[in-house]
């Protein structure tokens, strides 16, 4: 839940490429034709694995789609989901730290070859990505000998601005998705994003357009300082378009409670019981009851022993 409320750009994208039958259509439009021409989508699955380096965790989010090619061997397209403009170097490192443990799991299988993987980065930031793709460019060469002795690859970049220009062929859902992407950053150009909802409900059938006018919704009220108020009145008119505003404006209310007594709590069993804190909050985590919650933060004032908070949180 936390990461839903504090990571809204990087959990949208999950969200949304998430979805094998998104993430087969992403795959076919926004990727090389000459790559998609060997992928084998009827194979196709997204892991729920996370492979992204704990300090990065906070700038940096991953999703994993696996496919067969129609050879017959296994690939990985990578996807590394960026929404700021400072981590670069660190995506790179990501990008091999991920390609070098598939790598790694693959030889301890005693499997013979190794499996392609196919490194994507996923940005929308609001600066333009001047970077290069070449993950040799981090290094800082005395001559030209030395680059035989550094990896050589570059990534693919899914720039959703430059992508919204090509007007590439495309699925109502990923159009959509890819102009509030875009304007999500600016306040002034927030029609858009409300033009981009009637494209739903014209192109999709209703339950589809009803669900993911619903995480676009909760991502457009939990990314920006959008007041439900507003939001209700530009979409009242879209089928359940008030109602779905109203119910998710109270459900990432009751989020944020929720989330700030958890954090009361982590500061209260730190300042208290200090060797039990990833036991406690392992548990504190999964609830999701305010009226709990409320009683451990009390519990926490008077309690000689944890296994009192302990009992509370079965």
């Amino acid at each position: 839940m936390k990461d839903e409320i504090n990571k809204p750009h990087d959990n949208v994208v999950k969200n949304i490429l998430g979805r094998e039958s998104i993430a087969k259509d992403f795959v076919r439009y926004y990727l090389p034709q000459e790559i998609t021409k060997d992928l084998d989508l009827e194979t196709l699955e997204v892991s729920s694995q996370s492979y992204v380096s704990d300090y990065l965790k906070e700038s940096l989010s991953d999703l994993v789609i696996r496919l067969q090619l129609y050879s017959g061997d296994l690939a990985d397209i990578y996807i590394l989901i960026e929404h700021k403009s400072d981590m670069k170097a660190w995506t790179k490192l990501q990008l091999f730290k991920y390609m070098n443990e598939i790598w790694q799991t693959t030889a301890k299988e005693n499997k013979t070859g190794l499996p392609i993987v196919i490194p994507v980065i996923f940005y929308h930031g609001k600066r333009r990505w001047k970077d290069s793709l070449e993950f040799a460019d981090l290094f800082q060469v005395p001559s030209e000998y030395y680059k035989k002795y550094i990896p050589k690859f570059e990534h693919i970049l899914h720039e959703v601005p430059e992508v919204n220009k090509q007007k590439l062929k495309s699925t109502i859902t990923l159009k959509v998705f890819h102009q509030v992407l875009e304007y999500i950053f600016y306040p002034e150009k927030r029609d858009k994003i409300y033009e981009a909802f009637e494209l739903l409900f014209q192109g999709l059938n209703s339950k589809d357009a009803e669900e993911i006018f619903r995480v676009l919704i909760r991502y457009l009220l939990s990314a920006t300082d959008e007041e439900p108020e507003n939001a209700e009145e530009k979409v009242k008119h879209l089928p359940k378009g008030g109602e779905t505003v109203r119910t998710t404006a109270e459900k990432l209310r009751n989020e944020g409670r929720l989330e700030g007594l958890r954090e009361t709590i982590e500061l209260g069993i730190t300042l208290k019981f200090p060797g039990d804190i990833d036991t406690v909050m392992a548990k504190v985590n999964k609830i999701d009851d305010l009226v709990a919650l409320k009683e451990i933060k009390e519990a926490i004032k008077t309690a000689q022993d944890i296994s009192e908070i302990l009992a509370l949180t079965k």
